[in-house]
């Protein structure tokens, strides 16, 4: 479950908490009994992405299907920190100041687009097995909030996602078959270019 928040009539905020581990927060008494069960039943994956003492991630995982999506509508990705694209509301900035309060991710991403002006924000959780360029690439990746001038669904925005992407490749194929089909037409040139002087004049002057 996702808790979604309306700034304004003109900018719509949203915030993608996950219902089961949000309330962990700040229930310490919550957060203990949590933290008991996951050590007694030895969930070692859990541990990995928690830090100690620390609540859960409360935020909504990014599966490759919405990375995709968001990699669609906001190509461009910057740190928060660089951002300068348009103003961040201020219920997402108490939301990042939570996030790094808590330390739940290693980097803090705005994904946008030059065009749309739609940006959403993604946390980074690193995997300690990598670096360089793979870090990013095999991070845990999690949807914290966007700002838009318009509220929409996830399944309305992995819709609008495959439409360009479909529009995009369509695209790409269609100027991919005309220069292959001009290859085409002029085979024979290329063939004559490739072979009409392979082999040398022997005629001798006697």
């Amino acid at each position: 479950m996702l808790e979604n928040n309306n700034q304004s009539m003109e900018t719509v905020v949203e915030t993608f908490y996950v219902a089961e581990t949000v309330n962990l927060i700040h229930d310490n008494e919550a957060l203990s009994k949590w933290n008991e069960r996951v050590s007694e039943l030895g969930l070692e994956g859990q541990k990995s992405v928690v830090k100690e003492e620390k609540s859960p991630i409360p935020f909504l995982w990014m599966n490759q299907a919405l990375i995709s999506t968001f990699e669609t509508l906001c190509p461009t990705k910057t740190t928060i920190e660089k951002f300068s694209q348009s103003p961040i509301p201020v219920e997402l900035l108490d939301t990042v100041s939570l996030c790094k309060k808590e330390e739940y991710f290693d980097k803090i991403e705005v994904w946008y687009n030059e065009k749309d002006k739609d940006p959403v924000i993604v946390g980074y959780l690193f995997d300690p097995k990598e670096s360089g360029w793979s870090q990013d690439f095999y991070a845990k990746k999690y949807l914290i909030g966007r700002w838009a001038d318009m509220k929409a669904s996830l399944d309305t925005l992995i819709d609008r996602a495959k439409k360009i992407f479909i529009a995009d490749q369509s695209n790409r194929l269609k100027m991919d078959i005309k220069q292959k089909q001009r290859e085409l037409e002029d085979i024979e040139l290329i063939c004559e270019n490739k072979f009409g002087a392979a082999i040398p004049n022997t005629n001798l002057p006697f």
